[in-house]
């Protein structure tokens, strides 16, 4: 077998490799339950209970909802006051050191005298980590961007378009017993004839009401379980700058068809283009023909079919794929012609009816809007949420871009600091499931904003909401000068007419990654989404591994970094290295430990341990929309590294990749942002340049970790962990023959490739 083209092993789980979790630690007091605490927290649960007392006279059926802002320190989840909210249950969350409770006038009386007689000695502690508790205002009910619009002629804009959230409480009488409730207040503030509901699965759910003044706003935020206010935002193509290029090479008739479909939603892909007409298997047209403009959709499909090619990115492999055409976004150019929108709940009513029709198919989808004036921040966009439901609902993929800077100044590389948080990945970016890309520059010159591999001055950066890593991944989206100018800068496409034109924007990075990873997912013999998606950021880590290493900040611009040109090269291993794929499950109240992992004996010298790895988690965590930036509900982690017994027996682990280090209980904040923590990828990379002392043995450890003490089930997780050789030694043969020696079953990550290599 061709020593550059060896496969992958899956490595397949034994049952000793199980482990039960031992009980956790003791109850922790973070200051002494006093007279003076129990009264403090006693007015401040009376405050809450004054502040609705009318809701409470007007209605028994119907509870309210109050916050508790816990100390910095006690934001881990084992130290939520969970028994102190015995009879208030909690039902979410905002920030991380906050918490929403369900409360009625009983619930509080109740915890009222539990307060000054505390019946548990958890109890108590839950009292300590208590800073307030506070009901919810109408302020806080009202976004920022809602309570920004001054103008009369701005708010007449949105007025018919006011978009409402209600409180979960988990409990289906509770919440129906609120939409009927708040639905009576709206008729009674007079709105019968002009509100909407609108519902998405189970958890989605809004009120669409249009209004005649921001007064009329203020009274809906009065209404008790209303959580929140806004507007449907509106969608429209993002701007296209497109250049004649001076490219003029034939594209490529040598190719491979694939059987793997993609699904373009977008401005639809032109007829008239020859290239990629024959390609198109679908269409559903959702706008009239006068307010069509297919110059972004084309350009974005030509991208996925022929981007290398017209680029001059050299690559053996060319996969060509079928598209299904979804003509969702109106014309946004008055040059072209009529200039339309498309409204947020219009635009989801069309993805569930496309994902419900083509998702049995169709399981790779490219999405490349975004809202420029929607920066992400420390909550889940209503559209990414969406998104999240989509993906899980229809079992399929979405690509979605970072989002354009179209205002200057453009960032520049590094990144001046005058540039703040205006360059923050925008709705619906933020989604978790989605694989959500960025730019970085393919050309420069001598007066480009930007260098070759930097970041694009108008690519938009993380973190995500939930401190998330986003975007993804990276890849060429294009650059431009000083003063504006993209020609010889740009990516090139194609356009309606199948001429060959040149372009920027992030949505132009992201059909390149779509491509990049539905050749990975045409390659599978066993097709698997999630392996796929471990693979492409996998390889963006390993390509990436320098750069991110060298600055920590680096990955809010680059995610994970930019994958592998072929799939060949992402699906395969050479002789001075191997890679294997651990696809497993994890169930609540057990880890994995893997152990006697047969390090390389070629790159142990001297009792020390050296070479290169490369480890990536991924998984798909349930989510909750109620719990803000604990929106992720169970987190998977994994650590790699040496262990040894003392003279005890006891077995003793050290963490080496990622580096174990020690975390200050009351930096669960840091944890979270800068540790992966409750992240759906985590992917991390170690060059061992001084050498790691031996132990017994190497071990692999997994656990996983819900949130709240909430029941989940068990949990599948694709790890993936490269080790390297960069003096070129046979390492491969050296951990599949130990593997074997020590009793793990091992299976060839079968591709089709391999399958034509044997044909022949």
């Amino acid at each position: 077998m061709d020593e550059n083209n060896l496969p992958i092993k899956l490595v397949l789980q034994k049952t000793t490799d199980i482990q039960k979790n031992q009980p956790g630690g003791g109850i922790k007091f973070f200051c002494d339950v006093t007279q003076e605490l129990q009264n403090s927290i006693s007015e401040k649960f009376e405050d809450v209970l004054s502040y609705y007392e009318n809701v409470f006279q007007e209605s028994e059926l119907v509870p309210a909802v109050s916050k508790i802002t816990v100390r910095p320190e006690a934001i881990a989840k084992s130290y939520k006051p969970n028994d102190f909210c015995r009879n208030c249950p909690i039902i979410g969350s905002k920030n991380l050191d906050e918490i929403y409770i369900k409360v009625s006038k009983k619930s509080i009386e109740d915890t009222l005298k539990l307060i000054q007689n505390p019946p548990s000695e958890k109890f108590r502690a839950n009292m300590t980590t208590i800073i307030d508790i506070e009901p919810i205002t109408v302020n806080e009910k009202i976004s920022e961007d809602l309570s920004l619009i001054s103008s009369k002629r701005d708010f007449d804009k949105i007025c018919e378009k006011i978009k409402i959230k209600l409180f979960d409480f988990n409990d289906d009488f509770d919440n129906i017993q609120l939409m009927e409730y708040v639905l009576s207040k709206i008729s009674k503030l007079g709105f019968d004839d002009d509100y909407e509901l609108i519902t998405y699965g189970e958890k989605i759910k809004f009120i669409k009401v249009s209004v005649k003044s921001y007064n009329d706003v203020i009274k809906l935020a009065e209404i008790n379980g209303v959580k929140s206010i806004d507007f449907f935002q509106e969608y429209s193509l993002p701007s296209v700058d497109n250049v004649n290029a001076n490219f003029q090479e034939l594209i490529d008739s040598d190719n491979s068809t694939s059987d793997v479909t993609i699904g373009i939603i977008d401005g639809g892909i032109s007829d008239d283009n020859s290239f990629l007409k024959p390609y198109i298997v679908a269409r559903e047209e959702y706008v009239s023909k006068i307010y069509q403009n297919h110059s972004h959709a084309t350009f974005i499909a030509s991208t996925i079919q022929f981007g290398n090619e017209l680029n001059e990115i050299y690559t053996t492999e060319k996969h060509r794929f079928s598209f299904v055409d979804i003509v969702a976004i109106p014309n946004s150019d008055n040059t072209v012609g009529p200039i339309d929108c498309i409204m947020e709940d219009e635009l989801m009513e069309i993805i569930e009816e496309v994902m419900k029709k083509y998702s049995s198919t169709t399981k790779i989808w490219n999405l490349s809007l975004g809202i420029e004036n929607k920066v992400c921040d420390d909550s889940m966009s209503d559209l990414g949420i969406f998104l999240d439901y989509i993906q899980d609902k229809y079992k399929v993929q979405i690509f979605v871009s970072s989002g354009n800077l179209n205002s200057t100044p453009l960032r520049m590389w590094p990144p001046q600091s005058s540039i703040g948080e205006r360059d923050r990945i925008i709705s619906p970016a933020d989604s978790v499931r989605a694989i959500t890309v960025g730019s970085v520059a393919l050309y420069d010159s001598d007066d480009s904003i930007v260098k070759a591999m930097q970041p694009s001055p108008f690519s938009r950066r993380g973190p995500g909401a939930n401190y998330i890593v986003k975007p993804d991944v990276v890849d060429y989206g294009g650059n431009c000068s000083k003063t504006h100018h993209i020609e010889g800068l740009g990516m090139k496409g194609l356009d309606i007419h199948g001429n060959i034109v040149e372009g920027n924007g992030t949505s132009y990075s992201t059909p390149r990654i779509v491509q990049k990873y539905a050749s990975i997912y045409d390659e599978m013999v066993e097709k698997d989404m999630l392996l796929a998606k471990a693979m492409l950021i996998h390889s963006a880590r390993m390509n990436s591994r320098d750069l991110l290493n060298k600055n920590q900040n680096n990955i809010k611009y680059y995610g994970f970094g930019i994958p592998s040109v072929s799939a060949q090269d992402i699906l395969h291993c050479k002789s001075n290295e191997v890679t294997l794929v651990f696809k497993q499950k994890v169930v609540q109240g057990s880890h994995l430990e893997m152990y006697d992992f047969p390090y390389p004996k070629s790159l142990i010298r001297n009792g020390k341990c050296f070479g290169e790895i490369g480890m990536t988690l991924a998984y798909n965590p349930v989510l909750d929309d109620q719990y803000g930036k604990e929106y992720c509900r169970t987190n998977i982690d994994v650590s790699f590294g040496i262990y040894k017994s003392d003279v005890n027996g006891k077995i003793n682990f050290s963490g080496c990749v990622p580096l174990e280090r020690t975390w200050d209980e009351k930096f669960e904040k840091s944890r979270v942002e800068n540790g992966f923590k409750w992240s759906p990828i985590k992917s991390y990379y170690r060059k061992i340049r001084n050498g790691i002392q031996n132990g017994d043995g190497w071990k692999i450890r997994i656990n996983m970790n819900p949130r709240n003490e909430i029941s989940v089930p068990a949990q599948e997780f694709v790890l993936i962990i490269t080790i390297k050789d960069s003096e070129g030694a046979d390492i491969y043969s050296e951990v599949i023959n130990g593997l074997r020696e020590r009793g793990y079953v091992t299976n060839n990550l079968e591709t089709r490739n391999q399958i034509r290599q044997r044909q022949w």
